[in-house]
């Protein structure tokens, strides 16, 4: 009977090493879940405009209630802005690829470009010049922490993105998703020319289902006319 009690204490301390190491492994675990980027979704955003430049009140008011929707998965990305009542613009992108196909319809009819993110980037006027100033300031949005990046141009506008690093998405051709912001955009705030913009997340799916199936399609929809990226600069867009 002398001889059983290092036989226990043995079993007790192989116990607590079982609950230490499933308790490291837990912790372990959880962590990683926690910095795994995601890389699929759809984010909706609302977009709130106002001016202090009375010649600006009639297109501001055309631009009320205008949204903001991307949906991404893996090196694909779509974006659809709702500019009021006076456009709508659609960006697909497939960054593996290249290939770029952009929709838009409203008061100047359903137009469409099949392109390349390289070819766009060619054909785009000169990049502005920007100051990019990043601040460890944070705000929680959607139960993410983000970090403030601040963009000031030559003539004093300034663009506020709040920034996830937790999230991963393709910007290659998305004139929303600034290359510069080392993250995605949970916020953004724009002040320029006497126009201010807010354009803040209002839900956010975190899986795509079969009813985004066709949200990359690079086909051109019935209805839409196909044009060249000449024809869309002498339009003057």
């Amino acid at each position: 009977m002398l001889r059983s009690k290092p036989y226990i204490v043995n079993c007790t301390k192989i116990r607590i090493m079982k609950k230490l190491i499933l308790s490291i492994a837990f912790v372990v675990t959880s962590a990683l879940s926690l910095v795994a980027q995601l890389t699929e979704g759809h984010i909706a955003y609302k977009i709130d405009v106002s001016t202090t430049n009375p010649e600006m009140e009639m297109a501001i008011g055309m631009m009320q209630g205008s949204t903001l929707d991307i949906v991404f998965k893996e090196k694909n990305t779509r974006s659809e802005m709702k500019m009021g009542s006076m456009i709508t613009m659609t960006t697909i992108t497939d960054e593996k690829s290249g290939d770029l196909l952009m929709l838009m319809g409203g008061m100047m009819g359903n137009n469409a470009i099949k392109s390349t993110t390289a070819e766009m980037q060619k054909n785009q006027p000169e990049k502005p010049t920007y100051e990019v100033v990043l601040s460890d300031e944070t705000k929680t949005i959607e139960g993410y922490v983000c970090k403030k990046a601040t963009l000031v141009d030559e003539e004093g506008g300034e663009t506020v993105f709040w920034y996830t690093e937790e999230i991963e998405v393709s910007k290659k051709g998305q004139s929303y998703l600034n290359e510069d912001v080392p993250g995605f955009p949970m916020q953004f705030e724009i002040n320029n020319n006497g126009m201010k913009m807010n354009m803040t997340v209002t839900s956010f799916d975190k899986k795509l289902d079969k009813t985004y199936n066709d949200s990359f399609k690079m086909t051109i929809p019935e209805g839409y006319k196909e044009m060249t990226l000449e024809d869309l600069q002498k339009m003057g867009m």
